[in-house]
């Protein structure tokens, strides 16, 4: 066997290992990003052919293959191109469900996908309000979804079944608060009374906005709150990435991060998920930071779990 044949061989038993890795029953990858959408009537921030390209790129990559897929910021516009870019980067059949709340002109929803050969979605719903605590309404003593009074992103909780070993879990697709520090802390507690009231297993992944600075190993009041009682844990990415690139528009021209040292995209375990094998990281990839007008301002997080 010539030299470069032998190479490939090597090469293709590596990536084929990674692949066979993750069909094992015990184990799935999570993959969680905030994909930045476009606002109506404002200068586009982001490129859907591009981001498509990236998630599909994502899913051909053994390092960030995953089951399943968590999306925020996503234009409704968009979804069929996302859930085709994530089909063909796995090489697999896709099943998705997308949030019908979502602010700025419904551009803004939440999407879970996830990889039918592994995965069955059984159940989904939207967290507007739980135990008394509303967490996305203009009026919240008297408003309901029933008549259109959402005004953010409520959470999106899916619960999946293995299809390996019939077990079941929930995953809840976030994307909280950014200028509503209040809402978003409601949000949180909404979040830990949810789970605490759930039998099952539950991750809950996305874009929190928890402004958790790596100096002080602080997280804004909505952190705190979805810390509080011990019923979430974080998965904790060992080091500490920045996850999100936020201008500076005091140093423009030039591009300064305004919130340097920081993170906003988390994953949190609750229940029987906390005794999974569990682990985050934030994704870096080639100039990536700073973003430009066609990519994310965002940086994906990649979770593995052996249950």
């Amino acid at each position: 066997m010539s030299r470069p044949t032998t190479l490939l061989f090597v090469f293709f038993a590596a990536w084929l290992g990674s692949v066979t890795a993750l069909a094992n029953a015990d184990e799935f990858r999570l993959l969680a990003w905030n994909v930045e959408s476009n606002r109506p009537g404002q200068p586009p921030v982001s490129n859907p052919l591009v981001i498509a390209e990236q998630l599909s790129e994502l899913m051909r990559d053994p390092a960030t293959r995953a089951e399943v897929v968590v999306l925020s910021e996503v234009d409704p516009v968009t979804v069929q191109r996302f859930q085709k870019a994530v089909a063909e980067g796995l090489g697999s059949e896709i099943d998705f469900v997308t949030s019908g709340s979502g602010g700025f002109q419904d551009t803004d929803s939440l999407m879970l996908i996830v990889d039918k050969q592994r995965f069955r979605i059984e159940e989904a719903v939207e967290l507007h309000r739980y135990a008394g605590i509303a967490a996305n309404f203009n009026n919240p003593e008297t408003d309901s979804a029933d008549f259109g009074a959402l005004r953010a992103r409520s959470p999106l909780a899916v619960r999946l079944v293995d299809l390996k070993s019939s077990d079941s879990f929930w995953v809840i697709a976030n994307h909280l608060a950014r200028g509503e520090a209040e809402l978003r802390t409601d949000q949180a507690r909404m979040l830990v009374k949810w789970a605490a009231d759930r039998p099952e297993p539950v991750i809950t992944a996305g874009d929190f906005n928890f402004d958790f600075e790596f100096k002080s190993a602080r997280g804004n009041p909505g952190f705190q709150a979805m810390m509080e009682g011990g019923v979430w844990e974080w998965l904790k990415p060992d080091p500490l990435l920045d996850s999100n690139w936020s201008d500076d528009r005091q140093a423009l021209p030039q591009r300064v991060d305004r919130y340097p040292d920081s993170i906003l995209d988390f994953v949190f375990v609750a229940n029987g998920a906390k005794q999974w094998q569990g682990e985050a990281d934030v994704v870096v990839r080639p100039g990536d930071f700073p973003d430009n007008d066609q990519t994310s301002d965002h940086r994906p997080t990649i979770a593995r779990f052996k249950k």
